[in-house]
């Protein structure tokens, strides 16, 4: 488990950008990674000093509705909720968005809609072990939305609104946009202790959930070569959705598919760097190619870090603390925390285990 905010910090000094308001990664802080351990923790909810008692895990099949999603589409999704001994008031929350693999399995034959009522069970894993440690999760299903279950296995039914790369992303915008508000306004919600938790191409979007210039980064893309690929409209987003306190995105792809520049340096407009405005906490791997652009950690072949570099400098520019942190997992390969046998082998299966251990933690941290 390798830490690369240190390299970070070089070469921010190289680019003449100064280390201020540079931060380690969090895990170069043994301390908060080794020597604190509540992921077995159940977050506190109202505040009182006894806390409430867990029961059980409620879990609920909803639509997220169309009349408020930018493209007029419903969003199936997924809700897990702790329920305790006792009534409780607003507690936290997270939006989970899934990967390129889809929130729902493949249909078996017995099912009316395009996918599976099941979800993956990687979703199922932590729906279930979130909820348990008392957040409300709400999963929203953008594949089954568009009437397919994987990007991957399942390419004859992807409409041709969401065929390009680019396209992918800016509609996932609009679920995650609907998602989020709808998570907020949710019984039993505090809207200020809301995080975002993704895998993959849901990782992706948990960063761009906290990206701070995403207004900008919309108006930009809509001219932009990139964005005349994109065969829908692209309104804004809502003026006034909730703001996440913390992200977790598992072996995201940094390059954002087009959507955001990658551009490095002093002659880069600093509206177009990456920059997250609350703790982004990436989890990636050193055999995954994905994690290039996401870090300048020299166990990664190839690895250029523009992302990584572009949040540093915005720090060091603003003055302020860099919110950006990565650990990569050393003989580690993307899908590592997937329920996938073959995803972490050979290679580094304690990974899977670590990272639960980080993601966990740093949750219940600015969660609680």
């Amino acid at each position: 488990m390798n830490s690369a905010k240190i390299h970070t910090i070089a070469v921010t000094t190289m680019l003449g950008l100064g280390m201020t308001g540079v931060k380690t990664a969090y895990g170069a802080e043994p301390s908060q990674t080794g020597k604190t351990d509540d992921t077995d923790s159940v977050v506190q909810i109202d505040g009182e000093a006894a806390a409430p008692k867990f029961v059980s895990v409620e879990e609920a099949d909803i639509v997220l509705p169309a009349d408020e999603h930018a493209q007029g589409l419903a969003v199936p999704a997924k809700v897990f909720r702790p329920k305790f001994d006792r009534d409780v008031g607003p507690g936290p929350a997270i939006l989970v968005m899934h990967g390129s693999g889809g929130l729902h399995k493949m249909p078996n034959g017995n099912d009316a809609g395009a996918c599976s009522r099941d979800l993956e069970d990687q979703y199922a894993r932590w729906g279930q072990e979130l909820a348990e440690r008392g957040y409300v999760v709400l999963m929203p299903a953008s594949y089954t939305a568009r009437g397919f279950c994987d990007m991957h296995t399942d390419e004859g039914r992807i409409p041709k609104s969401f065929n390009e790369r680019p396209e992918a992303i800016v509609s996932r915008l609009y679920d995650m946009d609907v998602a989020a508000n709808y998570l907020c306004e949710m019984d039993g919600v505090d809207c200020e202790r809301m995080g975002v938790l993704g895998f993959s191409h849901g990782a992706t979007m948990a960063m761009l959930a906290l990206h701070w210039q995403m207004d900008h980064a919309l108006t930009r893309f809509r001219g932009s070569e990139d964005g005349k690929v994109v065969d829908f409209a692209m309104p804004d987003l809502s003026p006034d959705r909730p703001k996440f306190k913390v992200g977790v995105a598992y072996y995201p792809g940094c390059g954002t598919d087009g959507f955001l520049p990658k551009e490095t340096g002093e002659g880069v407009d600093i509206k177009d760097k990456y920059f997250p405005s609350a703790d982004l906490y990436v989890l990636h791997a050193s055999r995954d190619k994905l994690a290039q652009i996401c870090t300048v950690d020299d166990s990664v072949k190839g690895a250029s870090g523009e992302r990584e570099i572009q949040s540093a400098e915005v720090a060091a520019t603003k003055d302020v603390d860099d919110r950006y942190n990565i650990e990569v997992y050393d003989r580690a390969g993307h899908g590592f925390d997937s329920d996938e046998k073959e995803a972490n082998e050979p290679g580094n299966p304690s990974a899977a285990t670590q990272a639960r251990t980080v993601a966990l933690h740093q949750l219940y941290s600015h969660l609680n």
